[in-house]
Order: structure tokens, then C-alpha cells, then sequence
């Protein structure tokens, strides 16, 4: 009888209700006794997660692996800006893909609809380099000059292999806008007090979205002009520099205000204006540097 009753004992044990103590899972609030949720899966996050060196670990695995939950956050990106990002910050992740798989996917969508568009926002000929806004005009002049010297190559020669090159890496480069647009983030919302790796994905979630509206412009634009509603008569540059500002300024007021609710409206907006001229004056300065010191060394 006493060998049945502890047979039967584990089978009897009622569960002890969630204390106030006791964590609960951020996704489906179910009490946890281990790192990951018995229910859904989602981590429980700890300082750890946060470390640089455990960010860059995850970036690795996660380039090498495809996730389909990527399509559907893809459509979240462009319906709903700032809620994946709201979801990461709040600790639900095991229902959406990773964000730097989520980039990667939309970088490639950007590099095929600005190839088929011909969009170039972000590409910039080698005569654009020497201009006087350019800190480092100078600089690439000189460069230039002694390289044409030393090989005897004429400018028109090297310009033509040079606008080549940037004309596709200048779509691959784009990933340099991820920190570039982190320290800005980081200071317009100070008071968050976050770690720097959370920036690097908010900022991550934010271009990526961006990329697809982008995108989504692009491949308009070019169904205008091939159904002749646009004419090559109107100031594409100028429509296109309008229609870029416009968007970004509106995608990152709405991704703001979904990723900090708290936040009204109108402060919302003006952060996204300062991140606007944040992202162009990266835009014109670090990215196109960078951008004119890749395309030069692989043309030398």
C-alpha cells in the first residue's frame, strides 16, 4: 500500500501558484522555472545578452540561417514601423525572426529593386567626390591625381571604372547607416537609458524599414516612368530628394511613436526630423568616405 501511495504521489503534487517573486515568460506571461519558456520558447534575458561579445556570437549564427517568420515581419515593417522593434525591447522575440536576418533579406530586396529601378540615392560618381562640400575633397584629389600619374591612365578611363564599381557598392554598403544612425538614436532618447547593443537593433529594425520604403519608391517611380506618367522633362533629382525626405521623416515619426508609446506625437516628429538630417549628413559625409575609399581601391 505504501509502495502505491508513492507511486502515485508525484501524480498528486497541485502546482504552487506564481509568487510576485516568480519570473513569467515577457511573451505569454507563463511563471518560469528555467531560462526559456516551457510554453513558447522565448528567452529570459539577462545582462549577459546584452554583452557585445554575445551580440557579435549571435550575428554570426544568425547570417547562416534562414527564418520564414521573415516574411511576415517584412509586411510588419512597412504596415506597423516600430512594433517589432517595441516587441525586442519588451523582450517578445521567439515569434519574429532575428532583426539582423530581417536586414539582410531587406538589403537584398533594395539591391534588386534599385538595380531594376536604377535608383541611386546612395551611389555617388567620382567627380562628386572632389566637391567643395566634401571634407574630404582634397584628400580625393590628391589621391586620384597621384594614381593617374603613377599608371598613366587618363581621368575619363578611371572615372568610367570607378562609377562602375559604385554603382553596386554602393547598394551593399548601406549597412554602415546601422551604427551610424545608433548614436544618434542613442542621444535623442538619453533618458531610456538602454544598453548600446539595444540601439544597434533599434537602429537596425528602423533602416531596414526605411530600406523598404525605399524601395517601394524606387519601384514606383520607375512603373511611372515606363507607363510615361513621369517624363525625363521633370527634376527626377530634386522629386527624388523630396520624396526621400518626406518618407524617412514620416517612417521614423511612426516608428517612434509605436517603439516609445509614451512619447506624444509632436515630440515624436521632431526627433525624427533631427534623425533625418542625422542619416543625410551621414549620408554625405562618413558613408560617401567610405564609399570613395572602397570603390578607389578596388579600381587601383
Amino acid at each position: 500500500m505504501e509502495t502505491l501511495s508513492s507511486a502515485l504521489a508525484p501524480a498528486l503534487v497541485v502546482p504552487v501558484p506564481p509568487t510576485p517573486e516568480t519570473p513569467t515568460c515577457a511573451s505569454c506571461h507563463t511563471p518560469l522555472a528555467g531560462p526559456y519558456c516551457h510554453a513558447c520558447g522565448e528567452k529570459r534575458l539577462h545582462r549577459h545578452d546584452y554583452a557585445l561579445k554575445h551580440f557579435l556570437e549571435h550575428t554570426i549564427d544568425t547570417v547562416t540561417h534562414f527564418d520564414l517568420r521573415v516574411v511576415r515581419d517584412l509586411w510588419l515593417q512597412l504596415r506597423r514601423p516600430g512594433f517589432l522593434a517595441a516587441e525586442w525591447l519588451q523582450g517578445r522575440r521567439v515569434a519574429h525572426a532575428p532583426p539582423v536576418q530581417l536586414f539582410l533579406v531587406t538589403n537584398l530586396l533594395f539591391y534588386l529593386a534599385a538595380s531594376a529601378s536604377h535608383f541611386s540615392a546612395f551611389e555617388t560618381k567620382l567627380q562628386y567626390h572632389f566637391g567643395s562640400r566634401n571634407l574630404y575633397g582634397g584628400f580625393a584629389s590628391r589621391l586620384v591625381q597621384a594614381h593617374l600619374h603613377k599608371t598613366g591612365l587618363t581621368f575619363d578611363a578611371f572615372a568610367e571604372h570607378f562609377d562602375h564599381l559604385a554603382h553596386g557598392y554602393s547598394k551593399s554598403l548601406v549597412f554602415l547607416f546601422i551604427p551610424l544612425l545608433a548614436g544618434p538614436l542613442c542621444l535623442l532618447f538619453i533618458r531610456q537609458r538602454r544598453y548600446f547593443v539595444e540601439w544597434l537593433m533599434l537602429s537596425t529594425y528602423l533602416f531596414a524599414g526605411m530600406l523598404l520604403v525605399y524601395a517601394a519608391m524606387a519601384l514606383v517611380m520607375y512603373g511611372l516612368l515606363f507607363m510615361s506618367v513621369l517624363t525625363p522633362a521633370v527634376n527626377q533629382d530634386g522629386l527624388l530628394t523630396l520624396l526621400m525626405v518626406t518618407l524617412t521623416t514620416t517612417y521614423m515619426a511612426l516608428f517612434f511613436r509605436r517603439a516609445f508609446p509614451r512619447q506624444p506625437w509632436p515630440l515624436s516628429g521632431g526627433k525624427a526630423l533631427v534623425l533625418t538630417f542625422s542619416f543625410a549628413l551621414a549620408l554625405v559625409i562618413p558613408y560617401r568616405f567610405v564609399l570613395f575609399l572602397v570603390c578607389y581601391w578596388a579600381a587601383s
